[in-house]
Order: structure tokens, then C-alpha cells, then sequence
């Protein structure tokens, strides 16, 4: 993450974060609250504290859906060169 990033923020103990990572829908479906429900299914059960997941910052609207599910805003992240701005979001299973 760029920036200042809280020390407790990153420590891993092996189990402590599940990452999710292209969470994606059928054109077909879109829109139908599958892309829900594929990913309520998908962390039924887990035993992690948290799930964490970056949504490229040139889709606000992806953004603001994973807001209203519950997850919040880290700060943004360039993974690679010449990769584009990513939000890290976050969401607490507890």
C-alpha cells in the first residue's frame, strides 16, 4: 500500500486473512444479485478474521457495492509497474 500503513494492519499469522481475488459474474447475471451470492458462499464457514480484496480505482461503482457489503477503504496500492491504482478494501468477519 502506498503511504503510511498501521503496523497491526499488515501482520499475518497464516490464518488471519482470506484474500479475494477476481470475484466475477456471467454478463448474463449480472445484476441479479448473484455476484452476492457467489460471494456469501464463498466465506461461509471460513475461519479467517478478515477478508481483504482491491477493486481498481476507475470502478467506483464496484467500489461503493463492496462498501455497501460491509467492507471499508485501506488506502490504494500499485501491485506492479505500470499496473493501474487499486482501492485496498477490507472486511471484518468478527
Amino acid at each position: 500500500m502506498r503511504g503510511e500503513v498501521p503496523a497491526g494492519l499488515v501482520e499475518e499469522t497464516g490464518s488471519r486473512t482470506f484474500a479475494l481475488s477476481e470475484l466475477m459474474v456471467v454478463e448474463k447475471f449480472r445484476g441479479t444479485g448473484a455476484a452476492r451470492v457467489l460471494h456469501d458462499a464463498l466465506l461461509a464457514g471460513r475461519g479467517e478474521e478478515r477478508v481483504t480484496l482491491l477493486v481498481e480505482q476507475a470502478h467506483s461503482r464496484v467500489r461503493a457495492r463492496y462498501e455497501e457489503w460491509g467492507y471499508r477503504r485501506l488506502g490504494d496500492l500499485v501491485p506492479f509497474e505500470d499496473a493501474p491504482v487499486y482501492d485496498v478494501m477490507l472486511l471484518d468477519m468478527a
